[in-house]
């Protein structure tokens, strides 16, 4: 490290734990609300899934959202994960009271922000037109492509927001980002009454509707995140200037390094998911509808682990920013055991009450009944997605994203979606099949994730010292 970057202490450096219980405290204050945040941002997609449930033709109105959710968010989400290197430096640059330095790296993600968005619309679009080779029925196809043409134009404020989100919660600025989360759920059920079943004037638009209202909804939390960060900007002394704004070819190569095998990893996570869905079309819209049911669900659960990740991912970064080893395994030990400890409960109610969660989510008894049996299942899927996620998130905060991708190549593509085809088509297990063989490589990668956590913590505990912040790149930075 240069003597630049350590010259100066911070007028107000973030909290350091010295003991584990001090640790799981910080978490809990900083993953808390992000939890809680996520859960209540998934609650709108959940009350867009209740909505459409009770739409006239109640399985093709779930498939087509289903399918198109699945399309769209593995293509937006592969962009958002670009912006993890805002995430991991901006903590780090935070860790060490470069406060300056976390605006800078705002200004260059928004270059990330504008380039990526014409790029998730127009291959959301793309992939919709490729479904009929996949054999995805003719019905199915079109209400999907009506969905996804009104939903694209929520990628502008979506990906802006995600970056201002991870500017402001690596800086330990939560409270704006968790009340545009919670509230969002109160605005998208509004809007969906609105533009699903036409009121205030508004036609009826069937499932297009909900599309319709999730633009709204992300206008509205941009809306929220641009003052949270206003206050940020004049609580610190800081603004965003046009020299911010201005390429930076070291920052954005940062960025990009630590960015693009977190984006290629998240992909391959939720295009495993997109695939599913597209293997699930084949056997019809009851099946389809019943594995969006256990998915959604599913992942609303997951949410926790989802808010921790956050967490996790700052708590590391900022501790790296001191080339603090110890305080680095105490964040990541303390994110454990709080993500996978709430997990055990959740996936026990979570199996003990199938039948209850999934006749909530929908009107159709079929559905019902196809989806009882992937909720055992999905207890397994909850500790090993939670292990993989929380431990990606501590090595991200370390810089490394390419050991999270690796592990998810192999377990996602080069084991677990083989067996799943077999067990579904070759076996005849169906839909069943096709979640066992995400179990397999859920749990798999989780437990490959703790054994390289533990191999990496070893090797920075030898002999050699290990510098563990990234800094010094940006010492000399234009």
């Amino acid at each position: 490290m240069t003597s630049s970057i350590y010259s100066t202490p911070s007028p107000y450096p973030p909290r350091q734990a010295r003991t584990l219980g001090e640790e799981v405290w910080q978490t809990v204050r900083l993953g808390g609300p992000l939890s809680l945040g996520e859960l209540g941002w998934m609650s709108t997609y959940l009350v867009d899934a209740w909505m459409i449930g009770h739409l006239a033709n109640s399985p093709l109105a779930i498939s087509a959202s289903s399918l198109g959710n699945t399309i769209f968010y593995a293509i937006a989400f592969c962009a958002i994960y670009l912006l993890n290197g805002l995430e991991t430096l901006i903590a780090q640059a935070y860790g060490r009271g470069k406060r300056e330095e976390c605006v800078h790296l705002l200004g260059q993600s928004l270059w990330i922000v504008a380039i990526a968005t014409p790029v998730v619309m127009l291959a959301s679009i793309g992939v919709v037109h490729l479904l009929p080779i996949f054999g995805t029925p003719a019905d199915i196809v079109a209400e999907t492509g009506r969905y996804v043409r009104a939903l694209v134009w929520s990628t502008l404020p979506l990906m802006a927001y995600m970056a201002l989100r991870r500017y402001l919660q690596s800086m330990n600025r939560v409270t704006m980002i968790t009340v545009s989360l919670l509230t969002a759920a109160l605005v998208n059920a509004a809007a969906d009454w609105v533009f699903l079943f036409g009121h205030f004037g508004a036609p009826a638009m069937g499932v297009a509707g909900s599309a319709w209202s999730t633009l709204v909804v992300r206008i509205f939390m941009l809306v929220l995140l641009l003052a949270g960060t206003t206050q940020s900007f004049r609580a610190n002394g800081h603004r965003l200037t046009r020299s911010m704004l201005q390429p930076s070819w070291v920052r954005l190569r940062s960025l990009l390094r630590i960015g693009w095998p977190s984006a290629i990893e998240n992909l391959t996570e939720l295009g495993t998911s997109t695939t599913l869905s597209i293997f699930c079309a084949r056997l019809g819209a009851t099946l389809l509808a019943a594995h969006q049911v256990t998915l959604d669900l599913n992942a609303f659960v997951y949410q926790i682990a989802a808010g921790l990740s956050y967490a996790t991912i700052i708590r590391v970064g900022q501790a790296a920013g001191r080339n603090n080893l110890e305080q680095v395994r105490r964040a990541a030990r303390a994110s454990l055991l709080l993500g996978l400890g709430f997990m055990l409960v959740a996936a026990v109610v979570f199996a003990a009450f199938a039948h209850l969660w999934a006749s909530l989510y929908t009107n159709s008894e079929a559905v019902v009944v196809a989806a009882v049996p992937l909720f055992s299942i999905c207890a397994f899927l909850l500790l090993g997605d939670t292990a993989f996620v929380l431990l990606a998130a501590a090595l991200t905060g370390l810089g490394d994203t390419r050991t999270p991708l690796v592990v998810s190549l192999i377990w996602n593509w080069g084991i677990g979606m083989p067996v799943a085809y077999s067990l579904a088509f070759h076996q005849g297990l169906a839909l069943r099949g096709l979640w066992l063989g995400r179990a397999v490589a859920s749990v798999g990668g989780g437990l490959t994730m703790l054994a390289l956590w533990r191999w990496r913590m070893q090797r920075a505990s030898g002999s050699v010292p290990v510098n563990l912040s990234l800094l010094a790149q940006f010492s000399s930075a234009p």
